[in-house]
């Protein structure tokens, strides 16, 4: 089973290298939409687990694998009130009955939050509130290890190894789709940028497979927090080298410089959670369409995708939809 994921058939020596768990539904669907524009294309990964989708099951596969391999029954990661990340993760680890808890953060109230906060309540995973990010991410790295120090820590969002990888193998399904229906490659490939594994795959594997789209981060994350960068190019870049480094380590890659990093900034508005005008915009257009955009992330990189659109009409856009369009279902108590 492992051999039918894209990357594994070019490069067979890393399905050992990275064990996969079978959660995911793939591939996803990539979708024409001349209602909203003319040259605009979504990647469904909304669509990628019945149950609860979002671009966080291609990475929990490899993380939780991971988790299993390393002999370990506690996961603990951090999130914003509404984290996507944080309900995806919980509801897999009770899934495959390990524990989780969930360090969160305050985030601005929207609809999307609240929701995502109340399904966290009956998840099953532990919720310690810390209030800011920062008291977050220390007692991730320091309080939370001396108290689970058996644990398994996830950073925020997924973003390691395993999840950058997951997404470098994203983009070798993505060549694979429009290959087998011998259809012209975007151009350009939009996607939101959190915690930068999903950005950071996408450019190297759309690197490593030939595929010649452009990749384009929208930054929707605080860019530093104090002087540590947290969500920038050379984030996106870093992320990339190590997981590159970790492939090369069991199978030869291509030789040569990293691909670059691109990266919106101007779409980040107020701060991370807060609701734009454009973003506000996008989120009515999908709406006909019957695609769903949240605040926090997907308008605002849907936004700078119409943006491409409307300013270059003979170009192919791609925008990647990272939110879950399921509701999750009953668990197994």
């Amino acid at each position: 089973m492992a051999h039918d994921l894209p990357i594994f058939q070019t490069y067979p020596d890393l399905a050992q290298a990275f064990p996969r768990l079978p959660l995911a539904d793939l591939p996803t669907p990539v979708t024409h939409y001349p209602g909203i524009r003319k040259n605009l294309w979504v990647k469904h990964d909304d669509l990628s687990n019945s149950r609860y989708g979002g671009n966080k099951v291609r990475k929990l596969e490899f993380i939780l694998a991971r988790v299993q391999q390393a002999g370990r029954s506690h996961i603990v990661t951090f999130g914003a009130t509404g984290t996507n990340h944080g309900l995806a993760t919980a509801l897999f680890c009770r899934e495959l009955g390990l524990r989780c808890t969930v360090l969160l953060f305050d985030q601005q109230d929207s609809e999307v939050c609240a929701e995502n906060y109340r399904r966290l309540q009956t998840s099953g995973a532990r919720l310690i509130h810390c209030g800011s990010l920062f008291r977050s991410v220390m007692a991730f790295y320091l309080f939370e290890r001396l108290r689970s120090p058996g644990a398994y820590f996830l950073f925020a969002g997924g973003s390691n190894i395993e999840g950058c990888f997951a997404f470098v193998n994203a983009a070798f399904e993505l060549k694979q789709q429009y290959d087998s229906r011998r259809q012209p490659y975007p151009d350009v490939i939009y996607c939101a940028v959190g915690s930068t594994s999903t950005c950071a795959g996408l450019t190297l594997g759309a690197y490593l497979a030939g595929l010649p789209s452009r990749v384009v981060g929208v930054r929707v994350a605080p860019s530093h927090l104090g002087p540590i960068p947290t969500c920038a190019a050379s984030t996106i870049a870093t992320l990339m080298a190590k997981t590159l480094a970790a492939m090369r380590r069991h199978q030869q890659e291509p030789q040569g410089e990293l691909p670059p990093v691109h990266l919106l900034n101007q779409y980040f508005g107020a701060g991370y959670g807060v609701a734009t005008a454009e973003g506000d915009a996008a989120t009515r257009e999908f709406a006909t369409s019957g695609i769903r955009l949240d605040p926090t992330y997907t308008a605002k990189a849907a936004a700078a995708a119409l943006a491409h659109c409307d300013a270059h009409e003979q170009e192919r856009v791609l925008y990647w939809h990272t939110f879950n369009s399921a509701q999750p279902g009953p668990l197994p108590a």
